[in-house]
């Protein structure tokens, strides 16, 4: 990209990006050139092009649509969200804490919602086993991706 560095008469002064200048007659813009101006130089053997660089706008309330969107879907605070295929979106660092040091009694599943799984670890966690597929639980948990709201899918 180029800019527009000095006006004289039909002469136009362009400064490239590798520091160099070059000038091109009037002709060569399809616009009218103001100095400061960001231009793209387009040429080959038998002629150059040079067209005005637009900029961005931004947008401002007035000139398009603004679209105010919350995450409030009436659910009270607190209550779980269910998702289908009998999930739930649980808060990433809650459940892992859960599952770390509480899984081999099923906290961590009365947490998620399944209240039926967290008793069954109730009923065997004298054996160990609930103990490690919680330490499974989460492994698995650290590992998922947090949405914006910082919850995962269990």
């Amino acid at each position: 990209m180029a800019k527009i560095l000095k006006i004289t008469g039909e002469i136009i002064t362009l400064g490239t990006n590798d520091g160099s200048m070059r000038e091109v007659r009037r002709n060569d813009l399809n616009f009218e050139p103001q100095v400061n101006d960001e231009v793209e130089i387009y040429e080959n053997e038998n002629s150059i092009i040079v067209t005005k660089k637009e900029k961005e706008q931004i947008k401002t309330a007035e000139q398009g649509i603004n679209i105010n969107v919350q995450n409030n879907q009436g659910y009270p605070a607190g209550q779980p969200i269910y998702i289908a295929n009998n999930t739930k979106a649980v808060n990433k660092v809650v459940y892992c804490i859960l599952a770390f040091f509480l899984g081999g009694i099923g906290i961590h599943k009365m947490y998620a919602g399944k209240i039926g799984s967290g008793i069954v670890y109730l009923l065997f966690c004298w054996t160990l086993i609930p103990g490690i597929i919680a330490f499974i639980d989460f492994i698995i948990g650290l590992c998922k991706k947090a949405d914006t709201n910082g919850n995962i899918l269990v």
